[in-house]
Formats: structure tokens, sequence, C-alpha cells
């Protein structure tokens, strides 16, 4: 296991501090079928460090993904007949917003009609800054991951973004950010130099996942040195998500977040092959090995 330094450190503890503190965080996905992707980044965002974490979920999928684990709190929103969100779901998550400090979503909730209002609902919480009185410092972090990237690609938000106020970041496979560039996979200098037109344009930053994973904004690139092939497996991603949605919601600015996060998440990684070999890992046992990473991390 290679032995890289930490990028950034950890936002310190005082020793009065409770749970409030840490970061109040949810995570917005799962669809029938699919809840165990959105479980996966809601125990991530705990492990790493949040106080409080919340899954959001269709109504069908509360009772799977509470199961999960019993740290996570979850909220039911209104389902449609294939258990994915409805129209009327994004109604009653604008009152839930304004309860969170960061916000991670995308993880297995599909490309329904649905889900793109939910997407553009937190775009435009990005774009004005603010989405109540009782945000935090009026400020909300969203990470968008997974299908939430592909909506933006139906979206054709990459063609025109509007330039965010707050934090926002993007976390494409080679695969979605091909979706939303229109750059193939099979040229990955060209995506990553998309990703950062795309980084300029809307002032977010971008996570460009891939060995090695790279980091991009308007004006800076950097190059993660953790992980290891056993990784490219079902949920991992996920667990990343959760991962910088955690970091955003304690206190960390979306550059910092964002490149941390991937390091955490690589270290893990390496822990996980080190303990079990790369053939055999899931993104179970990357949870496993979360909390060690996170001290590694800590204790540089």
């Amino acid at each position: 296991m290679s032995d890289p330094k930490p990028p950034r450190t950890l936002p310190s503890r005082a020793v009065d501090a409770h749970k409030g503190h840490f970061g109040r965080v949810a995570m917005i996905g799962g669809s029938r079928g699919m809840a165990g992707s959105i479980s996966l980044s809601a125990r991530a965002a705990l492990q790493t460090g949040s106080g409080l974490v919340t899954a959001i979920v269709p109504d069908r999928c509360l009772e799977t993904v509470a199961a999960f684990h019993p740290c996570v709190m979850t909220v039911p929103l209104k389902d449609d007949e294939d258990g994915r969100f409805s129209d009327e779901a994004v109604l009653h998550l604008t009152g839930q917003l304004a309860k969170y400090d960061a916000i991670g979503c995308g993880p297995g909730m599909t490309t329904s009609i649905g889900s793109q209002r939910i997407v553009d609902r937190l775009l435009h919480a990005c774009h004005v800054g603010t989405v109540g009185q009782l945000a935090r410092d009026n400020r909300l972090g969203v990470v968008l991951d997974a299908d939430a990237i592909n909506i933006l690609a139906i979206l054709d938000w990459a063609k025109q973004p509007k330039q965010v106020t707050t934090s926002l970041i993007l976390t494409p496979h080679p695969g979605e950010l091909q979706r939303l560039s229109g750059v193939s996979p099979d040229n990955r200098p060209a995506q990553i130099d998309a990703a950062q037109r795309i980084a300029e344009s809307s002032g977010s930053v971008i996570v460009v996942k891939g060995g090695p994973t790279v980091v991009v904004d308007k004006d800076r690139r950097w190059v993660n040195e953790t992980g290891n092939p056993g990784m490219a497996t079902a949920g991992s991603g996920d667990v990343l998500t959760g991962i910088i949605a955690s970091l955003l919601g304690q206190g960390l600015e979306a550059w910092d977040a964002a490149i941390l996060g991937v390091w955490i998440h690589g270290r893990a990684g390496d822990r996980t092959a080190q303990r079990l070999g790369m053939y055999g890992m899931t993104a179970l046992d990357l949870l496993d090995d979360l909390p060690h990473a996170v001290r590694d991390a800590e204790a540089n």
C-alpha cells in the first residue's frame, strides 16, 4: 500500500462540540431495485464524520434503506408505480432543503421526470446560493453523481450552465462524462480538458473518475495517488459521493472536499486491497476500511 500524504487536513473538533456541529447531510436517490446505492452513500457520509445523515428516498425504498444502517435517518418522498420519485416528490423536498448543510444526489435515482425535477431544484439552490433562512451561512453544498449527471446531460446543462454561487461538485465516471460533454472515454486527456471547460463555465468542481482520478476546477488540476483497480466494482462511486458530501457538510470548500474525499476513498480502497486482495473486494468492504482511511487523513 502506497503512503502518500493527504492533500488537505480534516476540520478540527472542539471538545464541547455536538453532532450538529459536524454537518447535516442528506443523500437523495434510490428507486425500486436500486436502493443499495443510496444506502452505500449514506453510510459513507456517516463514517466520514457527518454528525447527522438522512437518506431521502422514494417511499417504497424506505424500509430497505433504513435497515442498512440504524444511524441513518430516512425521509420518504412520493413515488410512482415503478418505485421511482414521482412528479410531485420535489414539492415535499423543497421544504426539506433548508435543514441541510450538504446534499449528495443521484445514486440509483433513475432519470425519470420526478428525478429530473429534483436535480433542477438542486441546481436552482446552487445558483441562488440559499434555500431558505434556516440554511447555515446561506450556503448549500451539492454533489451530483450517477443519474443526476445523466439528467444534466438530458437537460443539456453543460452547453449553457449558469455560474453557481455556492459549492457544486460533479463526480462522473467516463461514460457519464461522455454523455455530459460528448467526448469519448477513449480519449481521456480530451475528457479531462472537457471537464475543465465545464468547470470554468459553471463554477463547479469536477471529479473525473478513473485510473488515476483527476479533479479539476476552472484553473487547477489535481491527480490522485491513492486507489487501485480493485475499486472498479459496483457501488464504489456511491461511496465516494457520500464521502465528498460529508466533507462539504463539515465545512470544507468544494475544491478541498473533492480532493480530500478522493484521497480518502482511494486510501480506503488500498487498505481493502491489502486486507482482501483486489479481486473479491466490494463497496461494502470499502466502507469497513473507510474509518481507518479517515484516521489516516486525520493523523497527517
